[in-house]
Order: C-alpha cells, then sequence, then structure tokens
C-alpha cells in the first residue's frame, strides 16, 4: 500500500502555528503559573508558599506564643499530677535516659515537639487546629530531668541531640575534673549532677520518641486538613477553573490557527486581483470574501472545537490535581506546572484514542498513533524547557515574542522528526509489525481488500493517464452502449472489445475470472 510522503514544509508551518497559539500564545494569557501551584499545601506553607491570600493573611495574624496557655492546658496538668504520683510509688522512668527517677530528682514534663514550635507551624496553622491540644497530646509528653528540658529548650529533637553529642567529649572531661577533687562546693554538685544527667542522655531513645510524636502530629495536621471541606473546595474549584482555560485556550487556538490557514490559502487571489488594478472597493470585497470563507471554514469544523474544548477541560482539570497532589510531596516550579498541564493535555487524546478507537485500528497502528500523541507531548515540554531559558537570555525588548517563537519551531522540529522516525524508523516499523500480527481474520481479510483498492486506485490513475484517441462523438458513443447494456456479462464484452480494439495491455485476462482472481492475489 502505497504512502504519500509527509509535505516536510507545511507540516511544520501547522505545528509551529498551532503552538503558537496554544502552549505559548493563549497559554501565557490564560495562565498564571506559579511556584507551588493554585492550591495550598501544608509543605508549602512550611516553606512560606501560599497558593491564596487569604492563609497568608490568617498565618500573619497568628496570635504570639503564650508559655503559660500551653503548660496550662488540662492534660498537662494531669499528666504532671500522675507523674508526681508515680515519682512517689518510685516507678517514674526519666524518658530520655531509662533511669528509674529517685526521690530526690527533679523531673519536667517535656514537650517532646517544642510547644513554641507547634504554635508557629504553618501547616498547623493552614489545618486551623488548635495548638495547645496539638502540644499537649499524650504522644508529645514525656518525663526528663530538669537539666534535659532546660537544656532543650525550644529546640527540635533532632538540633538537641546534635549538640549533647557535639558537647559529650567536653562533658565526660569535666566530669572527671570534678569526681578528682577531694571535696567539692554546692555550685559544683550541682554542675557535677547537670553533668552526668547530660552524659546519661540516651540519644537513640530521644530520637525514637521524636519520631513517633511527630508521626502522629503529622497524621494528624495532614488528616484534618486534606480531609475538610477548604481543601476539596479549593481543589475542586481550581480544578474546574483550570478545566474551563484549558478547554478555552484548546478551542481558541484551533479557531485563531484555522482562521490563518484560511487567510494565508487566499492571499494569493487577493494580490493577483489588485496587482495591476487596485481599487479600494475590490480590496474590501476581497477581504469581505476572506471573512466569509473563515466564517465557513470555522462552521464545518464547529464540531472538532467543540470536542477540542472537552478535551481539553478534562486535561485542564486533571492537570490541576495532579500538580496539587505533586505540591502535597514538594514544591513545584512555575516550569514544571506548565510541563504537567501540556503533558496531559497529550496523555488525555492518548487515552481517548486507546479506550475509543473511532477508527478501528490494528494494535499495532493504534500503538504507533498514540506514541505519536506522547512524543507530541515530549517536544512541547522540551519546548517549554527552551521557552523558560531563551526568556532569561533574550532580556530585551520583544524578548518574550522570540522566546516563544524559538519555542515553537523548536516543539514543531522536534513533533516532525518524532513523528518521521516512528513512520520510517527500521526499530519502530519492526514494533509495529510484530504487533500487528495480532489482528484476528477478518482484520487481515479487511487488510487485504484494502490493500487490492489501492492498487485499483493507482491502476485506475495509470489509465486516466492514456490516450483513447477517441473524438467527441466517438466516446459519447461508447458511453452510451455502456450505459445501455442490461447485465455485467454485455458490460464485459463490450468493455474487452474496447480495449482490444485499443490495444491496451492489462495485467490479466479480460474476461477470465481465474486470470483476474490470480492477478489479485498478486497484489
Amino acid at each position: 500500500m502505497l504512502k504519500q510522503e509527509m509535505n516536510w514544509s507545511e507540516e511544520l508551518h501547522n505545528t509551529v502555528v498551532k503552538s503558537l497559539v496554544t502552549s505559548f500564545g493563549l497559554d501565557f494569557l490564560l495562565f498564571k503559573d506559579n511556584v507551588g501551584g493554585d492550591v495550598d499545601t501544608v509543605h508549602n506553607a512550611r516553606q512560606n508558599i501560599y497558593a491564596t491570600d487569604r492563609e497568608r493573611i490568617k498565618k500573619e495574624q497568628n496570635s504570639k506564643y503564650d508559655s503559660h496557655e500551653y503548660h496550662s492546658h488540662p492534660n498537662y496538668i494531669k499528666t504532671n499530677r500522675q507523674g508526681k504520683i508515680d515519682h512517689q510509688a518510685n516507678i517514674l522512668k526519666d524518658a530520655y535516659t531509662g533511669k528509674i527517677f529517685a526521690q530526690h530528682d527533679k523531673k519536667n514534663l517535656d514537650h517532646v515537639i517544642a510547644a513554641n514550635e507547634i504554635h508557629h507551624d504553618q501547616g498547623r496553622i493552614l489545618a486551623e487546629l488548635s495548638g495547645t491540644d496539638l502540644a499537649n497530646d499524650s504522644s508529645n509528653l514525656y518525663f526528663t530531668n530538669e537539666t534535659l528540658n532546660k537544656s532543650k529548650k525550644a529546640s527540635s529533637m533532632s538540633d538537641f541531640v546534635s549538640k549533647l553529642q557535639n558537647e559529650l567529649t567536653q562533658t565526660r572531661q569535666e566530669i572527671a575534673i570534678l569526681k578528682q577533687k577531694k571535696s567539692l562546693t554546692d555550685q559544683e554538685k550541682k554542675s557535677l549532677e547537670k553533668l552526668e544527667n547530660k552524659e546519661k542522655a540516651n540519644f537513640n531513645k530521644m530520637l525514637e520518641i521524636d519520631k513517633k510524636a511527630r508521626a502522629k502530629y503529622e497524621r494528624t495536621v495532614n488528616i484534618a486538613y486534606y480531609t475538610s471541606s477548604k481543601f476539596a473546595k479549593d481543589v475542586a474549584y481550581q480544578s474546574a477553573l483550570s478545566g474551563f482555560k484549558m478547554g478555552t485556550r484548546q478551542m481558541l487556538g484551533l479557531i485563531f490557527a484555522e482562521a490563518w490557514f484560511e487567510l494565508r490559502d487566499q492571499f494569493p487571489s487577493i494580490y493577483a486581483n489588485n496587482k495591476y488594478n487596485f481599487s479600494i472597493k475590490n480590496f474590501l470585497n476581497d477581504v469581505s470574501n476572506v471573512f466569509n470563507a473563515i466564517w465557513e471554514r470555522i462552521k464545518l469544523k464547529f464540531k472538532d472545537f467543540f470536542n477540542s474544548f472537552k478535551d481539553g477541560a478534562v486535561s485542564g482539570a486533571l492537570s490541576s490535581v495532579t500538580t496539587t497532589v505533586t505540591n502535597i510531596f514538594f514544591t513545584t516550579q512555575k516550569m514544571l506546572g506548565k510541563m504537567i498541564r501540556e503533558m496531559w493535555g497529550h496523555i488525555t487524546a492518548a487515552i481517548k484514542l486507546i479506550f475509543c478507537n473511532p477508527n478501528s485500528l490494528p494494535l499495532g497502528q493504534l500503538v504507533k498513533e498514540v506514541s505519536k500523541i506522547i512524543s507530541a507531548g515530549i517536544s512541547v515540554v522540551c519546548g517549554t524547557a527552551i521557552y523558560s531559558i531563551c526568556s532569561q537570555l533574550f532580556a530585551f525588548p520583544f524578548g518574550t515574542e522570540l522566546s516563544a517563537f524559538c519555542s515553537a519551531l523548536a516543539t514543531g522540529i522536534l513533533t516532525l522528526a518524532f513523528n518521521h522516525y516512528l513512520d520510517k524508523g527500521t526499530l519502530p516499523q519492526k514494533i509495529w509489525a510484530f504487533l500487528d500480527k495480532f489482528k484476528d481474520k477478518y482484520e487481515r481479510t479487511l487488510d487485504f481488500f484494502k490493500a487490492v483498492n489501492a492498487e485499483l486506485d493507482n491502476y485506475l490513475k495509470e489509465l486516466a493517464r492514456l490516450e483513447f484517441n477517441m473524438d467527441t462523438q466517438q466516446l459519447a458513443s461508447f458511453t452510451l452502449h455502456l450505459t445501455t447494456t442490461n447485465n455485467e456479462l454485455e458490460r464485459s464484452f463490450l468493455l474487452k472489445e474496447e480495449v482490444t480494439r485499443r490495444g491496451i495491455k492489462l495485467p490479466f485476462e479480460a474476461g477470465n475470472l481465474e486470470s483476474v482472481n490470480s492477478w489479485l492475489k498478486s497484489l
């Protein structure tokens, strides 16, 4: 089956125009990509990155830390009372050293995650949770000696442990010096006790306690925020808005592209009509005809525009959700947000082709077309990266427009290169041929007749180029005889006679059914 060679110039023009009016034109008018996306997340809030002014203002209006408020919480008081009872019963254990408190030891109830840290945690503020409740949860309250508690202050456990580890050698040296003395002053006894309490710290236990406390704290904050109606409403709103913008972009982009294609086709006739005999009236009439032609072209493709809007809306909504989910774990940059949007546009088209397969393509051809769609998405992503680089380099007037053109041109070239490779590359051809082996007998029969039909079309084209040497009357007479025959047998005799009379060489014997079948099988 003969394939028409690709018109590289025309394809490049079409691809560049469509890229200019969608990805690198309307996209930057309709979308405003932000670092961190369009929906607030706990991760981004802790990086002081907010998608909405509402949450930024809420963070700025957070009240000052009040130590008394955190240390007068009912559960803090209750835990302290129980600790006093256990201390008197000689069963209270120092969580950070693993030792049982002696009666004369001074104990403190420590917030594993510092109350000050929880109060100023922007994730907690975003989730609208009570800082005093979180800080005084039982998982965050542990007894330790007064030395460690006061040394820790508002530091995180990891920082505090690092500090103790760095000071450990010096601490042991100071302990050894004090123990060498025959007698100690009251101040030296207190210093020795503090140093020994620091030396007894079990770093692994401390870090393990902190890990468990933070795991529960993070789980509480994340569940509270990500299951809240506030988050759901923000995601739904931004998804719908992004879907509408993406659908509008795709639809308007196609309309503008079709308008340009029609205008380009009409340029030669407008120029020819006004080259030697220019008048305003004729020129305006030509322009009016062009706009009418554009309108007719748009009306004919209205269904395509509507489908483009629907597909764009779906991909826009999915890209918004994907960006939001990504920002739960790490902060996306502006370029990554655009790349996600562009890839979803092509992924949606690929999924639609896979599940709908409107042209009933065999497996090999279906995979090839899906590969072309994905490769086009990769081309746009590469074009987006080039735009980002060029926009930084071209810091001069019209630099943005030049960046958009370079990006669209690169996208067009890459798209054509990918398509050519998928159509003509040795490895892809082997893959498509292998996948096509899985066709059923009906598909193979259909392919056979398609090939036969293509060969017949080519043969008829060759016949059309032959000179029959008939005048008008002879041609009219032959046509009349042909149309007045009553059955196929008479037509075959008439055609055979004319072929013989004109000396036309056929690849089969006219009137011989076996010869015809043999020729068809050889195709």
